[in-house]
């Protein structure tokens, strides 16, 4: 994958992110005008249907006409027109109805919305219909309308920034492990490639001296092979851990036993050990994998150590420190340390497989241990706490 398929990614999010907001904020926009509208429009029927009412009431009476109309108040834009049993208009105010048939309750005319109500006068059937234009109601939901649209688009393109944004902190984890990946593959062909071709060019010579004096090109041969076996190893271990059967391990013990297994290494560079213990240091974990982890530790101890060093072990409850002398990891490699085959020195040697310290954070990740690496004037310093 290219960089520019992360950019292409990031732009899918974004896209994704974008479309499913745009879509609920369109449809919330639209429940609010369609859900305004209506309340708007009953609101105004309900007070149609008020003074519909009210009419029919004091007009039924025998003795009152249809003047005392005139005196009522009704909101603007709005009329009554009553018609008599024969159909003819025989009152109006604010004007004349268009009313194609007779009917009871609510109907929207054009751009009208009318309620009719009948009542019986004088032996015959009265229709009364209160009415009102819609026009400015309308206008003003229309310019609802256009605010909903605006501010919908607005905060669209606001969502898009932010999942653009947004989209970076969603691809980095996959953009990391990915250029891990194309690290470790590279790195992995890097140091299988050097050892072949150190026993490639050991087999050309052993046929050159013709099966004579080989000894030394037979030992070349041996030591690779050992690394590539141990390197083969380191990478099996990756898919095994926490594979095994966890028990309760004794980490002041296991660490002096590994100690134990490096005293050559240890007596050929002339190390002093120094081991302070301020309690018992106990975890639940598969015993080999603390073995690897604590071993891994102690081996670059010693192997980056100098003539005559010293390494210095603190062991307390849920807490382990092991400093040693020799040459300082920089600063600004402290965070790359972990890393698989990372080496601070860039020339590659068939020295180690270059996967210790990364199966020891592996390891420490599992089991949800905080593995810290620091330097000061004189010691590199690694810690684990859990």
């Amino acid at each position: 994958m290219k960089l520019d398929q992360f950019l292409k990614a990031r732009l899918k999010i974004t896209f994704v992110i974008s479309l499913i907001s745009t879509l609920i904020l369109s449809a919330f926009s639209g429940s609010i005008y369609f859900f305004y509208k209506k309340q708007l429009i009953l609101e105004i029927s309900d007070q149609l249907k008020s003074i519909a009412f009210e009419i029919a009431k004091k007009v039924e009476n025998p003795v009152v006409d249809f003047s005392i109309v005139k005196n009522m108040k009704t909101p603007p834009d709005s009329y009554v027109c009553i018609f008599n049993p024969q159909a003819d208009v025989v009152f109006y105010r604010g004007k004349l109805c268009q009313i194609p048939y007779h009917f009871s309750g609510f109907r929207i005319l054009g751009t009208d919305v009318v309620y009719g109500v009948s009542f019986k006068k004088e032996a015959g059937e009265y229709h009364i219909y209160v009415g009102k234009n819609l026009k400015n109601v309308l206008r003003h939901i229309e310019k609802l309308k256009f605010i909903l649209f605006y501010l919908t688009f607005a905060i669209s393109l606001i969502i898009l920034v932010i999942a653009f944004i947004i989209s970076k902190s969603i691809i980095s984890p996959i953009k990391e492990v990915f250029e891990k990946q194309e690290r470790f593959t590279q790195n992995v062909s890097h140091d299988l490639r050097t050892p072949l071709t150190v026993m490639s060019s050991n087999l050309y010579l052993i046929e050159q001296k013709k099966y004579q004096n080989i000894e030394k090109n037979i030992e070349n041969i041996k030591k690779t092979v050992e690394y590539m076996k141990k390197l083969v190893s380191d990478l099996l271990f990756f898919s095994q851990i926490g594979d095994r059967e966890k028990t309760r391990v004794n980490l002041n013990n296991l660490i002096k036993e590994q100690i134990n297994l490096f005293t050559p290494k240890i007596q050929e560079k002339n190390i002093k050990i120094e081991i302070t213990e301020n309690g018992t240091a106990e975890i639940e974990a598969a015993e080999r994998d603390m073995e690897m982890l604590f071993g891994n530790l102690i081996e670059n101890a010693i192997k980056y150590n100098k003539e005559n060093g010293e390494i210095i072990i603190k062991i307390k409850p849920k807490y382990i420190e092991i400093k040693n002398t020799g040459k300082l990891i920089k600063k600004e490699n402290l965070k790359k340390i972990f890393e698989r085959f990372y080496r601070e020195e860039k020339s590659r040697t068939t020295e180690g497989s270059g996967l210790g310290l990364s199966i020891v954070k592996e390891i420490a990740d599992y089991y949800k241990m905080k593995v810290k690496v620091d330097v000061n004037d004189k010691y590199n310093i690694f810690s684990i706490r859990w």
